[in-house]
Formats: structure tokens, sequence, C-alpha cells
């Protein structure tokens, strides 16, 4: 059952996992830390929400940024020591200055250049696109221009995995990027399994956090843990605690910091 972000039963239920040491919080950046805002680049973590999981790090045994960004970026926009930044949907890592990826990524470098040049040129009359580069690949997002989608969409598909490269459909965004396995399910599990977690908190707003929310509970099924599920928005499938925009999560994100010993 869902609970309302002031209810002191959301609060006591998040505290309860994150006490059963070791635990670890997992937050989204983009609609869950930082508003949504048509081009990518001008998004802005909350100074709160920065604030809170800064007050957070010393209290749990792992702070770890679940992004769709490249790891480096998520840290650029949230700029928290010692966290763990995960990027790209669970294909590379970030952590106190080093950034690691997959071994031979860089082989398909050439490929992913010539698809972002000739989808440029292609959809060049296409109106309210913006390029993003995402390191292992790039996102062509349509959310000023909706209507577009089906035409770019079918241009990616055609021109990318012409080239042997993966095209995911995100929300208002399609993305081509190397053809290497990951998302953020896989991404949490490994962490959780290789922390020995007992306590996960998960906060996500878009429905590629559905693949993090699964893993949490699939792992505290198994495992004899305790997860809590934060979904923020409507996009998402129901979790313990409901959330409805940046702003509540930072002032979520506070309040369990405080209550924490």
């Amino acid at each position: 059952m869902a609970v309302l972000p002031g209810e002191r039963a959301g609060l006591r239920l998040a505290v309860g996992a994150l006490e059963r040491r070791p635990s670890a919080l997992f937050a989204d950046i983009d609609g869950t830390l930082a508003p949504i805002v048509e081009i990518p680049q001008n998004a802005v973590v909350l100074p709160e929400a920065r604030a809170a999981l800064a007050a957070l790090v010393p209290k749990v045994d792992l702070v770890c940024l679940l992004s769709g960004r490249p790891a480096d970026e998520a840290w650029r926009m949230v700029r928290v020591d010692d966290a763990l930044y995960v990027g790209n949907h669970g294909v590379e890592t970030w952590l106190r200055g080093e950034l690691l990826r997959p071994a031979g990524i860089e082989r398909h470098h050439a490929r992913i250049a010539r698809a972002n040049a000739m989808l440029r040129q292609t959809l060049a009359n296409v109106p309210g696109l913006v390029f993003e580069d995402k390191g292992i690949g790039f996102a062509i997002h349509y959310r000023r221009e909706p209507r577009v989608a089906e035409a770019v969409i079918d241009a990616a598909r055609r021109i990318a995995g012409r080239r042997g490269l993966d095209v995911h459909v995100r929300s208002s965004h399609v993305e081509i990027r190397a053809p290497v396995p990951g998302d953020k399910g896989g991404a949490l599990r490994s962490l959780a399994e290789r922390h020995a977690l007992r306590g996960l908190v998960v906060v996500g707003d878009d429905p590629v956090d559905v693949p993090a929310f699964r893993a949490a509970r699939a792992y505290a099924d198994e495992r004899d843990a305790t997860a809590v599920r934060v979904t923020v928005g409507e996009t998402v499938e129901a979790g313990e605690i409901a959330l409805s925009d940046p702003s509540e999560v930072a002032a979520f994100l506070g309040a369990l910091a405080d209550a924490l010993p």
C-alpha cells in the first residue's frame, strides 16, 4: 500500500529498512532529484536533495545514484563525495574520480560517431530535437515535439541498427549505444550481492527504473532483506511509498537523514 510523503508510516518504513545493516539507498536523478526539463543539459539537482544525500552518506553503507546519464556526468550533477554513481542504465560506474566502462567499448566509437552524423543529417529538418552525448552512445530527445517520435525512432532503428548498435526507446527520447548488456536492475542486484545488503530503499520515477524496483523486491524475498520502493509521479508501477515530484523527494530524503542515528 502506498503512503503519502508526509505520513509517518512511510518514513518509519524507510528508516526500518536502512537500519538493517548493511543498507543502501539507490536513487535515480532526472525526475527524481532534478525536475525534468526540455533540454537535458539544463537539468539541475535540487540543492535540498543534494544536502540530504550528503547527510545520508555517513549513515548508511552505500548511497548509489542509478542514472541513465553517463556516470561522470551524474557525478557532476550531484557532487556528493563517497557516493557511487552508476551510469548509462547500469553499464558504467564512477567512484572517487575513476570512471569504469566495459572493456573493449572503444571499438564501437567509430560506428557510434558515424550513426550520430547520419542521424543528424537525416533528421535535420525535424523540429525540436536535442542530441545528447552519452559516452557509450547518444540520445535523441523529442520531448519538445512528441509528434515526431515515430519518425525519429524509425530512423534510429534503420541507421543505427544496420551498424550493429543497440537502439532503446526511452521516455521522450531514443537512445543509441554500443551493444553492451546492462540495466538498472542488474546493477542493483550486483551491488546488493557484493555488499550483502539487508536493507534497501530505491527511489525512481521512470519506466527504466522498474527493473531496479523489481530487482530490489526479488533480492529481498530471496535474502530475507527489507526493500522499500519509493515511486515518484505516475509513470512507474506502485511501490511502498508514493511521492509526487523531486521537491517531495528532497523533503523525504531530508527527513530520512534526520531520523537515522
